[in-house]
Protein backbone atom coordinates (compact mmCIF):
# COMPACT_ATOMS: atom_id res chain seq x y z
CA UNK A 1 0.00 0.00 0.00
CA UNK A 2 1.39 3.40 -0.96
CA UNK A 3 0.44 6.84 0.39
CA UNK A 4 1.89 10.30 0.04
CA UNK A 5 2.74 12.58 2.91
CA UNK A 6 3.50 16.11 1.66
CA UNK A 7 5.44 18.37 3.97
CA UNK A 8 4.36 21.58 2.24
CA UNK A 9 1.53 22.27 4.67
CA UNK A 10 3.69 21.36 7.61
CA UNK A 11 6.94 23.18 7.07
CA UNK A 12 6.46 25.99 4.64
CA UNK A 13 7.66 26.97 1.20
CA UNK A 14 8.76 24.44 -1.40
CA UNK A 15 12.47 24.30 -2.04
CA UNK A 16 12.06 23.56 -5.73
CA UNK A 17 9.45 22.80 -8.34
CA UNK A 18 10.54 19.13 -8.69
CA UNK A 19 11.06 17.99 -5.10
CA UNK A 20 13.09 14.90 -4.20
CA UNK A 21 11.48 12.18 -2.12
CA UNK A 22 12.26 9.89 0.79
CA UNK A 23 10.44 6.60 0.36
CA UNK A 24 9.59 5.47 3.88
CA UNK A 25 8.86 1.77 4.46
CA UNK A 26 7.42 0.72 7.83
CA UNK A 27 7.33 -2.79 9.26
CA UNK A 28 7.22 -4.34 12.73
CA UNK A 29 8.16 -7.51 14.56
CA UNK A 30 5.27 -6.85 16.97
CA UNK A 31 2.03 -8.80 16.85
CA UNK A 32 -0.95 -7.34 15.01
CA UNK A 33 -3.42 -6.55 16.57
CA UNK A 34 -2.34 -7.87 19.97
CA UNK A 35 0.70 -5.55 20.24
CA UNK A 36 -0.25 -2.73 17.86
CA UNK A 37 -3.18 -2.09 15.51
CA UNK A 38 -2.31 1.28 13.94
CA UNK A 39 0.74 3.15 12.60
CA UNK A 40 1.15 6.93 12.85
CA UNK A 41 3.75 8.85 10.85
CA UNK A 42 4.54 12.40 11.94
CA UNK A 43 6.91 14.70 10.06
CA UNK A 44 7.87 17.94 11.80
CA UNK A 45 9.80 20.91 10.53
CA UNK A 46 8.34 24.06 12.04
CA UNK A 47 4.85 22.55 11.96
CA UNK A 48 3.67 18.97 11.53
CA UNK A 49 2.11 16.68 8.94
CA UNK A 50 0.54 13.41 10.10
CA UNK A 51 -0.46 10.20 8.34
CA UNK A 52 -2.21 7.25 10.05
CA UNK A 53 -2.87 3.73 8.84
CA UNK A 54 -5.06 1.11 10.49
CA UNK A 55 -3.24 -2.22 10.26
CA UNK A 56 -6.29 -4.43 9.87
CA UNK A 57 -6.05 -6.36 6.58
CA UNK A 58 -3.01 -4.30 5.51
CA UNK A 59 0.06 -5.97 4.06
CA UNK A 60 3.35 -4.80 5.54
CA UNK A 61 5.61 -3.04 4.93
CA UNK A 62 3.60 0.16 4.54
CA UNK A 63 5.13 2.63 2.08
CA UNK A 64 4.80 6.39 2.61
CA UNK A 65 6.39 8.90 0.25
CA UNK A 66 7.78 12.06 1.83
CA UNK A 67 8.20 14.91 -0.66
CA UNK A 68 10.72 17.66 -0.02
CA UNK A 69 8.59 20.74 0.34
CA UNK A 70 10.89 22.20 3.01
CA UNK A 71 13.00 25.33 2.91
CA UNK A 72 16.26 23.60 3.86
CA UNK A 73 15.60 19.85 3.54
CA UNK A 74 15.64 19.07 7.26
CA UNK A 75 12.81 17.64 9.35
CA UNK A 76 12.15 15.22 12.22
CA UNK A 77 10.38 11.93 11.60
CA UNK A 78 8.42 10.01 14.21
CA UNK A 79 6.89 6.56 13.54
CA UNK A 80 4.55 5.34 16.29
CA UNK A 81 2.74 2.05 16.78
CA UNK A 82 -0.58 2.32 18.64
CA UNK A 83 -2.96 -0.14 20.26
CA UNK A 84 -6.51 0.98 21.01
CA UNK A 85 -5.29 4.54 20.23
CA UNK A 86 -2.67 4.31 22.98
CA UNK A 87 0.95 4.93 21.93
CA UNK A 88 3.00 1.77 22.45
CA UNK A 89 6.08 1.67 20.19
CA UNK A 90 8.15 4.42 18.58
CA UNK A 91 11.16 5.13 16.37
CA UNK A 92 12.23 8.72 15.73
CA UNK A 93 15.03 10.99 14.63
CA UNK A 94 16.11 13.75 12.24
CA UNK A 95 16.27 13.25 8.48
CA UNK A 96 17.71 15.34 5.66
CA UNK A 97 16.57 15.40 2.05
CA UNK A 98 19.47 15.16 -0.38
CA UNK A 99 19.85 15.78 -4.10
CA UNK A 100 18.29 12.44 -5.05
CA UNK A 101 15.52 10.16 -3.90
CA UNK A 102 16.41 7.93 -0.93
CA UNK A 103 14.88 5.22 1.24
CA UNK A 104 14.29 5.05 4.98
CA UNK A 105 13.40 1.58 6.28
CA UNK A 106 11.86 1.49 9.79
CA UNK A 107 11.16 -1.71 11.73
CA UNK A 108 9.33 -1.17 15.02
CA UNK A 109 10.73 -3.71 17.49
CA UNK A 110 9.15 -4.56 20.85
CA UNK A 111 12.10 -2.73 22.46
CA UNK A 112 11.20 0.55 20.71
CA UNK A 113 9.13 1.87 23.62
CA UNK A 114 7.67 5.33 24.09
CA UNK A 115 10.07 5.90 27.00
CA UNK A 116 13.07 4.68 24.98
CA UNK A 117 12.34 5.13 21.25
CA UNK A 118 14.57 3.49 18.68
CA UNK A 119 16.68 5.77 16.52
CA UNK A 120 16.27 5.87 12.75
CA UNK A 121 18.81 4.17 10.50
CA UNK A 122 20.76 6.17 7.96
CA UNK A 123 19.05 6.82 4.64
CA UNK A 124 19.54 4.18 1.99
CA UNK A 125 20.26 4.75 -1.67
CA UNK A 126 17.55 2.19 -2.49
CA UNK A 127 13.93 3.29 -2.48
CA UNK A 128 12.70 -0.27 -2.91
CA UNK A 129 11.02 -1.54 0.29
CA UNK A 130 12.71 -4.58 1.85
CA UNK A 131 10.78 -7.87 2.19
CA UNK A 132 8.47 -8.27 5.23
CA UNK A 133 10.14 -9.15 8.54
CA UNK A 134 9.15 -12.08 10.76
CA UNK A 135 6.29 -11.01 13.00
CA UNK A 136 4.92 -12.29 16.30
CA UNK A 137 1.71 -14.29 15.76
CA UNK A 138 -1.03 -13.16 18.10
CA UNK A 139 -3.04 -16.38 18.30
CA UNK A 140 -6.43 -16.67 19.99
CA UNK A 141 -8.51 -13.56 20.68
CA UNK A 142 -9.25 -13.23 24.41
CA UNK A 143 -11.26 -10.22 25.57
CA UNK A 144 -12.67 -11.64 28.80
CA UNK A 145 -12.08 -14.20 31.55
CA UNK A 146 -14.28 -16.45 33.63
CA UNK A 147 -13.46 -16.20 37.36
CA UNK A 148 -13.96 -19.04 39.85
CA UNK A 149 -12.79 -19.73 43.38
CA UNK A 150 -9.88 -22.16 43.47
CA UNK A 151 -8.41 -24.61 45.96
CA UNK A 152 -4.88 -23.73 44.83
CA UNK A 153 -2.74 -23.00 47.86
CA UNK A 154 -0.44 -20.06 48.49
CA UNK A 155 3.24 -20.63 47.74
CA UNK A 156 5.76 -17.94 48.63
CA UNK A 157 8.04 -17.22 45.65
CA UNK A 158 10.60 -15.87 48.13
CA UNK A 159 11.21 -19.51 49.09
CA UNK A 160 11.55 -20.80 45.51
CA UNK A 161 15.20 -20.45 44.41
CA UNK A 162 16.20 -20.78 40.80
CA UNK A 163 17.99 -19.17 37.87
CA UNK A 164 14.94 -17.13 36.91
CA UNK A 165 13.97 -15.91 40.35
CA UNK A 166 14.71 -12.80 42.35
CA UNK A 167 13.35 -9.78 44.17
CA UNK A 168 12.46 -6.19 43.32
CA UNK A 169 11.42 -3.17 45.37
CA UNK A 170 13.71 -4.02 48.27
CA UNK A 171 15.51 -1.62 50.64
CA UNK A 172 12.52 0.70 50.88
CA UNK A 173 12.08 1.18 47.12
CA UNK A 174 8.65 2.53 46.16
CA UNK A 175 6.25 2.45 43.23
CA UNK A 176 6.73 -0.03 40.38
CA UNK A 177 9.78 -1.94 39.18
CA UNK A 178 10.40 -4.36 36.30
CA UNK A 179 11.05 -7.99 37.12
CA UNK A 180 14.65 -8.77 36.24
CA UNK A 181 13.87 -11.41 33.64
CA UNK A 182 16.01 -11.38 30.50
CA UNK A 183 14.37 -10.63 27.15
CA UNK A 184 15.03 -14.14 25.86
CA UNK A 185 13.48 -15.64 29.00
CA UNK A 186 10.33 -13.56 28.61
CA UNK A 187 10.10 -14.26 24.89
CA UNK A 188 10.20 -17.99 25.69
CA UNK A 189 7.37 -17.62 28.23
CA UNK A 190 4.26 -18.31 26.16
CA UNK A 191 1.72 -16.70 28.48
CA UNK A 192 -0.61 -14.06 27.03
CA UNK A 193 -2.78 -11.60 28.90
CA UNK A 194 -5.94 -10.60 27.04
CA UNK A 195 -4.24 -11.98 23.89
CA UNK A 196 -1.19 -9.79 24.36
CA UNK A 197 2.23 -11.47 24.62
CA UNK A 198 4.30 -10.65 27.67
CA UNK A 199 7.12 -8.23 26.81
CA UNK A 200 7.81 -6.90 30.32
CA UNK A 201 6.32 -7.24 33.80
CA UNK A 202 6.10 -4.45 36.36
CA UNK A 203 5.48 -5.26 40.04
CA UNK A 204 3.96 -2.50 42.17
CA UNK A 205 4.25 -2.14 45.92
CA UNK A 206 0.46 -1.70 46.11
CA UNK A 207 -0.33 -5.30 45.21
CA UNK A 208 -0.48 -5.63 41.44
CA UNK A 209 1.52 -6.43 38.32
CA UNK A 210 1.27 -4.69 34.96
CA UNK A 211 2.26 -5.80 31.47
CA UNK A 212 2.28 -2.27 30.03
CA UNK A 213 5.31 -1.17 28.02
CA UNK A 214 5.77 1.86 30.23
CA UNK A 215 5.66 2.31 34.01
CA UNK A 216 1.99 1.93 35.07
CA UNK A 217 2.34 4.49 37.87
CA UNK A 218 5.36 6.60 37.01
CA UNK A 219 4.64 9.23 39.68
CA UNK A 220 3.56 6.68 42.30
CA UNK A 221 0.40 8.66 42.96
CA UNK A 222 -2.39 6.39 41.69
CA UNK A 223 -4.87 5.66 44.46
CA UNK A 224 -6.37 2.14 44.59
CA UNK A 225 -10.07 1.92 43.79
CA UNK A 226 -12.86 0.46 41.69
CA UNK A 227 -12.16 -0.31 38.03
CA UNK A 228 -15.13 1.72 36.76
CA UNK A 229 -14.21 5.05 38.39
CA UNK A 230 -13.50 6.72 35.07
CA UNK A 231 -16.77 5.45 33.57
CA UNK A 232 -18.69 6.82 36.54
CA UNK A 233 -16.80 10.10 36.54
CA UNK A 234 -15.49 9.53 40.07
CA UNK A 235 -11.77 9.10 39.44
CA UNK A 236 -9.01 7.90 37.15
CA UNK A 237 -9.07 4.42 35.60
CA UNK A 238 -6.75 1.63 36.76
CA UNK A 239 -3.58 0.92 34.79
CA UNK A 240 -4.51 -1.13 31.71
CA UNK A 241 -3.09 -4.62 31.12
CA UNK A 242 -2.76 -5.27 34.85
CA UNK A 243 -3.64 -7.91 37.47
CA UNK A 244 -4.58 -6.69 40.95
CA UNK A 245 -4.23 -9.40 43.57
CA UNK A 246 -4.71 -6.97 46.51
CA UNK A 247 -4.65 -3.36 45.30
CA UNK A 248 -4.34 -1.21 48.41
CA UNK A 249 -2.04 1.34 49.98
CA UNK A 250 0.71 -1.03 51.13
CA UNK A 251 4.18 -1.00 52.63
CA UNK A 252 6.48 -3.80 51.54
CA UNK A 253 8.27 -6.06 53.96
CA UNK A 254 12.00 -6.69 53.95
CA UNK A 255 11.74 -9.10 51.01
CA UNK A 256 10.04 -6.58 48.72
CA UNK A 257 8.30 -8.43 45.88
CA UNK A 258 9.66 -11.89 44.98
CA UNK A 259 9.26 -13.72 41.69
CA UNK A 260 10.12 -17.14 40.29
CA UNK A 261 9.68 -18.57 36.80
CA UNK A 262 9.34 -22.30 37.38
CA UNK A 263 9.43 -25.31 35.03
CA UNK A 264 10.30 -25.62 31.35
CA UNK A 265 8.37 -24.50 28.27
CA UNK A 266 5.54 -25.12 27.50
CA UNK A 267 4.72 -25.83 31.15
CA UNK A 268 6.18 -22.81 32.90
CA UNK A 269 4.58 -20.91 35.76
CA UNK A 270 5.53 -17.42 36.84
CA UNK A 271 4.86 -16.76 40.52
CA UNK A 272 4.99 -13.21 41.97
CA UNK A 273 4.67 -12.84 45.75
CA UNK A 274 4.16 -9.99 48.19
CA UNK A 275 5.55 -11.46 51.42
CA UNK A 276 5.18 -9.93 54.87
CA UNK A 277 3.49 -6.84 53.41
CA UNK A 278 1.66 -4.43 55.70
CA UNK A 279 -0.92 -1.65 55.63
CA UNK A 280 0.89 0.64 58.07
CA UNK A 281 3.72 3.02 57.24
CA UNK A 282 6.19 0.80 59.08
CA UNK A 283 5.79 -2.97 59.18
CA UNK A 284 5.40 -4.09 62.80
CA UNK A 285 2.61 -6.64 63.36
CA UNK A 286 0.94 -6.73 59.93
CA UNK A 287 1.70 -9.70 57.67
CA UNK A 288 -0.17 -9.86 54.37
CA UNK A 289 0.96 -12.61 52.01
CA UNK A 290 -0.35 -13.22 48.49
CA UNK A 291 0.77 -14.36 45.05
CA UNK A 292 -0.14 -14.01 41.40
CA UNK A 293 0.52 -17.12 39.28
CA UNK A 294 0.62 -17.06 35.47
CA UNK A 295 0.29 -20.54 33.97
CA UNK A 296 1.74 -20.94 30.48
CA UNK A 297 0.07 -24.31 29.83
CA UNK A 298 -3.51 -23.38 30.79
CA UNK A 299 -3.21 -19.60 30.24
CA UNK A 300 -4.94 -19.18 33.61
CA UNK A 301 -4.23 -16.40 36.10
CA UNK A 302 -4.43 -17.37 39.77
CA UNK A 303 -4.61 -15.22 42.89
CA UNK A 304 -3.69 -17.11 46.07
CA UNK A 305 -3.57 -15.84 49.64
CA UNK A 306 -1.62 -16.99 52.68
CA UNK A 307 -1.68 -15.34 56.08
CA UNK A 308 -3.66 -12.09 55.92
CA UNK A 309 -3.14 -10.46 59.30
CA UNK A 310 -3.24 -6.74 60.08
CA UNK A 311 -3.80 -4.43 63.03
CA UNK A 312 -6.94 -3.25 61.23
CA UNK A 313 -8.80 -6.55 60.77
CA UNK A 314 -11.29 -5.19 58.25
CA UNK A 315 -8.53 -3.84 56.03
CA UNK A 316 -6.92 -7.28 55.97
CA UNK A 317 -10.31 -8.56 54.80
CA UNK A 318 -10.43 -6.15 51.87
CA UNK A 319 -12.15 -3.05 53.29
CA UNK A 320 -9.85 -0.74 51.31
CA UNK A 321 -8.61 -3.14 48.62
CA UNK A 322 -9.64 -3.96 45.05
CA UNK A 323 -9.16 -7.38 43.46
CA UNK A 324 -9.43 -8.32 39.77
CA UNK A 325 -7.84 -8.07 36.33
CA UNK A 326 -8.02 -5.28 33.74
CA UNK A 327 -7.44 -5.09 30.02
CA UNK A 328 -8.81 -1.58 29.46
CA UNK A 329 -11.70 -0.49 31.68
CA UNK A 330 -13.89 1.16 29.04
CA UNK A 331 -16.74 -1.30 28.42
CA UNK A 332 -19.36 -0.53 31.07
CA UNK A 333 -19.67 0.17 34.81
CA UNK A 334 -19.48 -2.69 37.31
CA UNK A 335 -23.25 -2.60 37.87
CA UNK A 336 -23.76 -3.39 34.16
CA UNK A 337 -21.03 -6.04 33.90
CA UNK A 338 -21.87 -9.72 34.37
CA UNK A 339 -19.02 -11.25 36.37
CA UNK A 340 -19.51 -14.81 35.10
CA UNK A 341 -19.33 -13.88 31.41
CA UNK A 342 -17.26 -10.69 31.39
CA UNK A 343 -19.87 -9.06 29.15
CA UNK A 344 -21.83 -5.84 29.55
CA UNK A 345 -25.63 -5.78 29.81
CA UNK A 346 -26.00 -5.85 26.01
CA UNK A 347 -24.54 -9.37 26.03
CA UNK A 348 -21.88 -8.60 23.41
CA UNK A 349 -19.57 -5.82 24.66
CA UNK A 350 -16.64 -7.04 26.82
CA UNK A 351 -16.46 -5.19 30.14
CA UNK A 352 -12.73 -4.76 29.72
CA UNK A 353 -12.07 -6.08 33.24
CA UNK A 354 -13.11 -8.65 35.83
CA UNK A 355 -13.57 -7.09 39.27
CA UNK A 356 -14.04 -9.58 42.12
CA UNK A 357 -14.63 -6.86 44.72
CA UNK A 358 -13.65 -3.31 45.58
CA UNK A 359 -13.36 -1.89 49.10
CA UNK A 360 -15.70 -4.49 50.54
CA UNK A 361 -15.02 -6.60 53.64
CA UNK A 362 -14.86 -10.29 52.71
CA UNK A 363 -16.51 -11.90 55.73
CA UNK A 364 -14.97 -15.33 55.14
CA UNK A 365 -11.58 -13.92 54.27
CA UNK A 366 -10.14 -12.99 50.88
CA UNK A 367 -10.68 -16.05 48.71
CA UNK A 368 -8.27 -17.45 46.11
CA UNK A 369 -9.42 -17.17 42.48
CA UNK A 370 -8.60 -18.54 39.04
CA UNK A 371 -9.27 -16.51 35.89
CA UNK A 372 -9.78 -18.71 32.83
CA UNK A 373 -9.56 -17.05 29.38
CA UNK A 374 -12.63 -17.22 27.11
CA UNK A 375 -11.58 -17.50 23.47
CA UNK A 376 -13.74 -15.39 21.16
CA UNK A 377 -14.42 -16.45 17.57
CA UNK A 378 -12.14 -14.89 14.95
Amino acid sequence: MSSKLFLLAAVGVAACSSPTQIVLSIDTTAGIPCDIDKIRVKATGGSSSIFEQDLKDVRLPIVVKLSDETSNGTFNLEVTGLRNNMEVLRASGPLLFGNADAGEHVVLQSTCTIDAPCTLDMLSGSTKPPPPVERFQCGDIVRRYKPAMTLDTFIDACNVPGTNSGTVLTMGARGAAKLNLADDVLSNFGFRFYSQPIRQIWAHEDGYISFEVNNPDARNNLDPGAFDRDLLGTGVPPPPQSAFVFWDGLTLGSMGVCYSLEGTSPNQKLRVTWSGTCQTTTCVTDSLNFSIVLDERTQKISFTYGTMMAANTNRALGATATVGIVNDAKGCPVAQCTLATGLCADGTTPCGYTQIFSKTVQAGGVMSYDFTPIVDPQ
